[in-house]
């Protein structure tokens, strides 16, 4: 047993003491850098799938000013997160941030459940902002 153990632990450390080093080097064929490269252009314009809060969700007459109001109210207590007025017939719906996963949006609803008790999390399209280098 116990030269197995030290067998395997030599093995290892030789592995290690031999591992390289280096770089890699990766080539493409002629013309697939143009396509690589408009693939990843489109990427940074399509928005991507991600998670909102969506804060309340109404209908009827005046539905579009109730929804205004949600939002204002939004603003007033909360910053730093966009709030967005959609319109999916036949409700007008607000939803706030643009999160990457569903993890993020979840903690950030919890923070916003004492204001807005029927608050969610759904996914939708997300606006992703570049930060300045």
């Amino acid at each position: 047993m116990a030269s197995n153990l030290l067998l395997t632990t030599a093995v290892f450390f030789t592995g290690a003491a031999f591992s390289q080093t280096g770089k890699v080097e990766v080539s493409f064929e002629p013309g697939i850098e143009g396509v690589l490269g408009g693939y990843t252009a489109k990427a940074l314009e399509d928005e991507p799938q991600g998670f909102r809060v969506q804060i309340c969700t109404e209908s009827g007459n005046n539905a579009r000013d109730l929804a205004n109001g949600q939002k204002a109210s939004f603003y007033t207590k909360y910053e730093g997160k966009k709030a967005y007025l959609e319109w999916e017939s036949p409700n007008f719906k607000v939803r706030v941030g643009d999160f990457k996963n569903r993890l993020e949006a979840t903690l950030y609803w919890k923070q916003l459940s004492e204001d807005f008790p029927a608050s969610y999390v759904v996914m939708d399209e997300i606006k992703l902002y570049k930060q300045n280098d």
